[in-house]
């Protein structure tokens, strides 16, 4: 007989949820409305009054199963547990439900991470991709909530891409949460490292001299020096993927 256990954690408030969130392996596969499906898949659950989001963590390789049971936690885990620190920070994300945590034999098998749904009206990644009007006006806001919200408050996002920041529009504000926090460091943020967040953000020069020159006022340094950086952290990023996409392409057995 497989040796199975589910662990659960589920935040102050939402307890009356917790027959479900300790079922939810039982019944994720053929149950909620998939909103999302690459590595990890994303589904919306309505339950008790609540709209669900639960994230379905990609099985990870056969050392992550361990070292994420026994040394770091599963992505489920920190992704809840970061999600909280953030909210204690005065930072921005969708609220915190739970996370659970299948493992068979002392391996970790499956994981979800639960929090509320966001109901959002783009990425940043539109933006970025000129789909959405009023772009210079998102951007500006976006660099002002990076700092005053993340980087004052000691947040450096390890994954801090496009994708990641979803924008609500209220009235001739915009309103951000970041999500994908299972890669976080809880750190001082200074200028450069600051700089150093918007590396991934893959968009044209004139994009990332508006984002440097806004950062570097309110950091209080030059814009040349804060365009210089940004400029030199984007092409290394960019030679970076290049090269992991050619080393892939090879191993494939692809020709350029």
């Amino acid at each position: 007989m497989t040796e199975r256990k589910i662990e659960y954690k589920i935040a102050p408030g939402f307890e009356n949820l917790e027959s479900w969130v300790k079922n939810l392996p039982g019944f994720y596969p053929e149950h909620g409305v998939s909103i999302f499906k690459d590595r990890n898949e994303v589904k919306v659950f309505e339950e008790q009054g609540y709209e669900l989001n639960v994230k379905a963590f990609k099985l990870p390789n056969l050392v992550n199963r361990y070292v994420y049971v026994y040394l770091r936690g599963s992505k489920a885990a920190r992704s809840f547990q970061n999600a909280r620190r953030f909210l204690d920070s005065g930072a921005s994300t969708p609220t915190p439900v739970a996370f659970v945590e299948c493992l068979e034999h002392g391996k970790l098998k499956e994981s979800f991470y639960i929090s509320l749904n966001y109901h959002t009206d783009f990425t940043l990644r539109d933006v970025l991709n000129d789909e959405v009007p009023d772009k210079k006006n998102i951007v500006v806001q976006w660099v002002h909530f990076t700092w005053t919200q993340l980087h004052k408050n000691g947040i450096y996002h390890l994954d801090y891409s496009p994708g990641n920041t979803l924008i609500q529009k209220v009235d001739e504000q915009y309103q951000f949460a970041v999500v994908d926090l299972n890669r976080m460091k809880f750190i001082p943020v200074g200028f450069e490292l600051g700089i150093q967040n918007f590396r991934q953000l893959d968009t044209d020069e004139e994009t990332l001299r508006l984002i440097a020159s806004e950062y570097a006022g309110l950091c209080g340094e030059s814009d040349t020096k804060a365009i210089d950086l940004l400029l030199k952290f984007d092409r290394s990023n960019k030679n970076y993927r290049r090269r992991k996409g050619n080393f892939k392409a090879w191993f494939r057995g692809e020709e350029e």
